[in-house]
């Protein structure tokens, strides 16, 4: 019972992770996409704005409107996200080694009901303490991206300890 209790509590971290993951990956994606935007908007604006005058105030909209997002940008969570979720992982990361490391000797019954149950709980702590130092932010939900991560944990775990 505890052995099991163990494996959902790793499961877990493994979700936690794989769901940090995603969501780097999508803050990621955004930042890029926001930078890219903004440097065509403003390089190409100004070249065409000098080629065709008679569309001038298009070209001036297009420029108001990457200045705009440029000045808001930086009030955007996506950077901050960036670094935070990149931090948190490394640290989950290596909690996970450390966890299926005992997780070894729990499966081969070396570790007492009350070894394994303090295990379970140093894992959760170390999770809490992680997010604590490194989450200064709300880490949006999204179920499909929850969903993801824990389809890639069952899949990581089945593949290595079933």
């Amino acid at each position: 019972m505890v052995q099991e209790q163990y494996w959902k509590e790793l499961h877990q971290l493994k979700t936690h992770i794989n769901f940090i993951e995603l969501q780097l990956e999508k803050a990621e994606k955004i930042d890029r996409i926001i930078k890219v935007v903004l440097a065509i908007a403003s390089s190409s604006s100004i070249g065409a704005w000098a080629i065709w005058n008679q569309f001038s105030w298009i070209w001036a909209s297009i420029i108001a409107f990457s200045q705009v997002t440029s000045a808001i940008n930086q009030f955007l969570p996506y950077k901050s996200r960036i670094k935070e979720y990149t931090s948190l992982l490394h640290e989950l990361d290596e909690l996970m080694i450390q966890a299926e490391f005992k997780w070894h000797a729990i499966a081969d019954g070396k570790f007492t009901a009350t070894e394994i149950n303090k295990a379970r709980f140093e894992i959760r702590s170390a999770k809490q303490k992680s997010l604590k130092k490194n989450i200064q932010i709300t880490i949006p939900t999204n179920s499909k991206l929850h969903a993801q991560a824990e389809a890639s944990a069952t899949e990581y775990l089945n593949n290595f300890y079933a």
